[in-house]
């Protein structure tokens, strides 16, 4: 059996696979297999998939399914995963050569379950657009856990044990995922390390359906409610409660504004609800105080504290906090919507 199961999700990818392909066949570690599940393409990608398959089938398989959404290809792929490790990689990635080795060495050397490293958001030009990185070699106790599951490493048998899938059919899947899978899991281990590039594409996220319909309200409860329930395997009680505020300060103010303003002035057909914002206020002024009861004592929160974080990060998550102790978080949210259009 391999060491580690790549999985790839893959829709229409023709332009970018060999890449991705190139920088797999690539790495450094070679013990993997390549798990290529084709999301019902319309392009050249499932033959391009078959070609792959029948020149490496000892360690390239392939799935083709209908069109269902990248949750249910990854969902498919973890479920047929035979690694003992997982490894998540979108079918226009790429990465640098000891990024395999990077990762299953942390994991090997701590008995990690799961092992976090940086990313680089980058253009189809391969122009860099973000750098997202973990600086523990300088701040130990950095708070910031992004959820998104790029470069990032997990074990299979720990995903199987809390039964961790993805949300099918929603924005923002990832962050149900990996709000279990970051804190539940044994020996976390956080790297100073950035070896993954994810292409960004313009519009990607934009929906031609109702942001509402896509937002995993009921898949972020029912996280919660799961780590609460398993509250003694959790490993960092308090930055998992920041995590939560600053996921939903993002979500409210800053992924929200992005979804309106693209359907407002840039992309035909993508429809936006303005009184979505009073149904994520009401979700997070209800949901907050129900489940993170001392959310407003968190020791991360506020403006002059974790200065390694930018002030704006600081700043949302202590403003939200303070909006959501006073109930006046869906006042103030539309009082911001009036002049962010």
């Amino acid at each position: 059996m391999p060491v580690i199961s790549i999985i790839m999700p893959c829709y229409n990818t023709e332009k970018y696979i060999k890449r991705t392909m190139d920088s797999i066949f690539g790495q450094s570690y070679k013990d993997y297999e390549i798990i290529m599940v084709d999301d019902g393409s319309t392009d050249s990608t499932p033959a391009l998939l078959d070609a792959y398959a029948k020149d490496h089938p000892d360690i390239v398989r392939v799935f083709h399914k209908e069109n269902g959404g990248q949750s249910t290809a990854r969902n498919l792929a973890l479920d047929e995963a035979r690694g003992e490790y997982i490894v998540f990689w979108d079918s226009d990635d790429y990465a640098e050569a000891i990024y395999l080795e990077t990762l299953i060495e942390a994991a090997r050397a701590n008995d990690s379950e799961t092992v976090l490293s940086g990313s680089h958001y980058i253009d189809e030009n391969g122009v860099v657009i973000e750098n997202l990185n973990y600086p523990v070699d300088r701040f130990p106790k950095y708070p910031l856990r992004r959820l998104s599951p790029h470069g990032k490493l997990y074990r299979l048998d720990f995903l199987n044990r809390h039964n961790i899938r993805f949300e099918p059919g929603k924005l923002y899947e990832d962050n149900p995922f990996n709000l279990k899978a970051l804190f539940l899991c044994r020996n976390l281990v956080i790297l100073p390390y950035a070896g993954h590039f994810q292409v960004v594409h313009p519009g990607s996220s934009m929906s031609s359906t109702s942001l509402s319909e896509k937002v995993p309200y009921d898949a972020l409860e029912e996280a919660l409610s799961y780590v609460a329930a398993h509250k003694d395997e959790v490993n960092d009680h308090e930055v998992f409660e920041f995590t939560v505020l600053s996921f939903l300060t993002y979500f409210i103010f800053l992924g929200n504004r992005e979804h309106m303003q693209a359907a407002l002035h840039k992309y035909k057909g993508c429809k936006y609800d303005g009184a979505l914002v009073s149904e994520l206020c009401d979700y997070a002024q209800r949901v907050i105080p129900e489940k993170l009861p001392g959310y407003h004592k968190n020791p991360y929160v506020g403006i002059f504290r974790e200065k390694e974080l930018q002030l704006r990060h600081r700043a949302g998550v202590w403003l939200f906090v303070k909006l959501l102790r006073t109930h006046t978080l869906k006042l103030f949210a539309k009082t911001y919507y009036l002049f962010v259009r």
